[in-house]
């Protein structure tokens, strides 16, 4: 008997769009010891973005999220659909990450307003 287990498709709130954004990120805490790690922003929403770091982030994590190099963004994106240039946001997930360019892990992120 084959198990056959039929994956829905993830419904978005909002459409993501694709950049190569260079952040930084550290954990929002109340100690000066913590570092930032730096990784890219691969795609952005109102909602949130996905990024790719070397720093091994745990779900539930708060982030301070910079953006240090700026992309060039296409006139269709209205100033609301804009990435984020500095923000806080929640790890919702990771993944770690496989091939030669691979940074190390993909970071789903939430932004919190």
């Amino acid at each position: 008997m084959q198990n056959t287990i039929e994956k829905k498709p993830i419904e978005r709130v909002s459409p993501r769009n694709p950049t190569e954004a260079a952040i930084t990120c550290r954990p929002y805490a109340s100690t000066d010891t913590i570092y930032a790690s730096a990784g890219v922003m691969r795609n952005f929403s109102s909602q949130g973005s996905y990024i790719e770091t070397s720093h091994k982030y745990q779900s539930g994590t708060i982030l301070i999220m910079r953006m240090v190099r700026y992309p060039a963004i296409p006139p269709s994106i209205t100033d609301e659909e804009r990435p984020r240039s500095i923000c806080l946001a929640e790890v919702k997930w990771r993944q770690d990450l496989a091939g030669e360019n691979a940074i190390g892990y993909g970071i789903g992120l939430r932004y919190l307003d």
